[in-house]
């Protein structure tokens, strides 16, 4: 865990660690120990690779949210906010019972379904996202205690194999994670994408054309708890290098992307909601903040 001085709101968080990353093993002992990385050949049927993490994926926090990605053809972003800041998903896992709630812990908030929910990566065909499928291996690293590495060995993309690493790195100092994306034998026809997704209910939000785009509305992340609803802020911001377009499509608003001529594909992911006792209480406030990302 990553330890630094900040200021939340005026209040030093001192000593504190503020970022953690890790890949716990799902283990029927519920030991759940950590691991380094863990990877699966590319024919592994669903859900035997993602029912293998415990959480379903690498896990990466800073003290304003968490993310998980899913170890499977999807790779989404699943989300989770904080009540305070701090650090809490070594405990929770990103399962808070209602007592954990009830106590203060933070919980999931993000209902994805097919969407690309939080800056979850893509390809691009035929005027839509499309999954990362046809792999030869497909795993997972921590890097340190606020980087997660994703990688695809082999995608087939296009008819022609590319070698792909998404890195996720946590910012102790602000609620943002930091993606960068690099891909090798790509070809000049290629196309991918990112964005964020259109809250389930009452959805509000925005795209610009230099990279910005950000939501805001109401969800059920567990369908199991109708009453659980979330109000959830979603923001993104692309380097404008990578970007062919913005659109919006019926679940997302999206970025159609190329990479940079080192291969790269960079953004910016945030997230807040009125899980936070501190945090942004409505749509207008949260956009101005996203807007002004750097």
């Amino acid at each position: 865990m990553r330890i630094l001085p900040i200021l939340f709101l005026g209040v030093s968080l001192g000593a504190m660690a503020q970022t953690d990353a890790y890949i716990k093993i799902h283990d029927s002992h519920k030991r759940h120990p950590r691991a380094v990385a863990i990877e699966f050949p590319g024919n592994t049927e669903f859900p035997a690779d993602y029912d293998a993490i415990y959480g379903h994926g690498a896990v990466l926090e800073n003290p304003w949210l968490a993310i998980r990605v899913y170890m499977d053809s999807r790779q989404s972003i699943d989300l989770y906010l904080k009540h305070n800041p701090g650090l809490e998903l070594d405990r929770t896992g990103f399962y808070s019972t209602k007592d954990m709630v009830d106590n203060g812990d933070g919980c999931d908030v993000l209902w994805a379904g097919k969407s690309v929910a939080m800056g979850s990566f893509r390809g691009f065909k035929n005027g839509e996202p499309v999954i990362i499928d046809s792999v030869a291996v497909r795993g997972q690293r921590v890097i340190d205690d606020h980087t997660v590495m994703v990688y695809d060995k082999d995608w087939i993309y296009n008819e022609h194999p590319i070698q792909m690493t998404q890195t996720y790195t946590a910012d102790p100092a602000k609620r943002e994670i930091n993606v960068e994306i690099k891909l090798d034998r790509y070809k000049p026809g290629d196309l991918f994408a990112t964005g964020v997704q259109k809250i389930e209910k009452d959805n509000v939000g925005f795209i610009l054309d230099k990279g910005v785009a950000a939501s805001w509305g109401n969800n059920i992340p567990d369908k199991n708890h109708p009453e659980w609803i979330e109000t959830v802020g979603l923001g993104i911001k692309v380097n404008p290098e990578n970007i062919v377009s913005a659109k919006e499509d019926d679940l997302n608003y999206l970025f159609i992307l190329r990479p940079d001529r080192d291969g790269k594909i960079s953004y910016t992911i945030t997230a807040s909601g009125l899980r936070e006792k501190e945090g942004f209480k409505t749509s207008a406030s949260w956009f101005d903040y996203v807007r002004k990302l750097k």
